[in-house]
């Protein structure tokens, strides 16, 4: 062994990860709002879709079900601390946020986000369950549970991977070209940055009349004229054009 350094972020903590924020459903809480609850040991999220079926009227052997509603209930695990870190919302100010609201004869709700996977699962929910158990080793543990209190707040995002670069512009050489009808003019898309994880992107003509293009970016003459070629980047939606000027000879 030589000593080298150990990443153990991507193993320990960043998959078990539940912020919370404090505030009411009709405004979205700032990114500065946002804490983590605890230290995580576990995660679960449930959507819980509530169906009715019916056989009287079926057509074939397999019953039909419609989803009527879904119950989303996140479920979450974690540790106790003696003192909270300063980045996080911490089990004390969470169970006295909880003791407060049901004292005043409120729901104890409170904005939720967490990650599972590819996405993210946002809203405004009731905190439905509570409880404490103290290890033999003086680790006190806990668990809690989510269920949606403003359906209107729900939001599932795709989660972007943290390695991913994103493209932030695009040129196009040459900038101007010539072609003569029925030959062929190669153009070239440049995407920025260099190391940005999707490249790819689609060719236009501004007039197929004139000059059609492949998805590589060949240009072939067809009449006698002008137009535009527009490159789009996939990701971002970044354009760049070149004039193009197609002649008889």
């Amino acid at each position: 062994m030589q000593g080298c350094p150990t990443e153990n972020g991507k193993l320990f903590g960043r998959n078990v990860v539940l912020e919370v924020a404090l505030g009411c459903p009709d405004t979205v809480p700032a990114e500065a709002d946002w804490k983590s609850l605890a230290a995580g040991t576990s995660k679960t999220l449930d959507f819980s879709p509530n169906t009715t079926n019916s056989d009287a009227d079926d057509t074939g052997g397999w019953v039909e079900n419609i989803t009527t509603n879904a119950d989303g209930t996140i479920s979450f695990e974690g540790e106790v601390r003696k003192r909270d870190r300063l980045d996080q919302f911490g089990f004390g100010n969470f169970v006295n946020y909880f003791t407060t609201e049901i004292g005043a004869g409120r729901q104890p709700s409170i904005w939720v986000r967490v990650e599972v996977g590819p996405i993210e699962f946002q809203g405004y929910m009731v905190i439905t369950a509570l409880s404490t158990d103290g290890g033999t080793n003086d680790i006190v543990t806990f668990s809690t549970e989510f269920k949606v209190y403003d359906g209107t707040t729900v939001k599932v995002t795709k989660v972007e991977d943290e390695d991913t670069v994103a493209v932030t512009g695009v040129t196009v050489s040459p900038q101007t070209t010539s072609v003569v009808v029925g030959a062929t003019r190669q153009l070239t898309a440049t995407v920025s940055p260099t190391d940005a994880t999707d490249k790819t992107g689609v060719w236009t003509s501004s007039d197929p009349t004139k000059f059609t293009i492949n998805s590589s970016g060949l240009i072939t003459g067809v009449a006698a004229g002008t137009g535009t070629a527009t490159f789009t980047t996939n990701d971002g939606a970044k354009t760049a054009q070149t004039g193009v000027t197609v002649t008889a000879s």
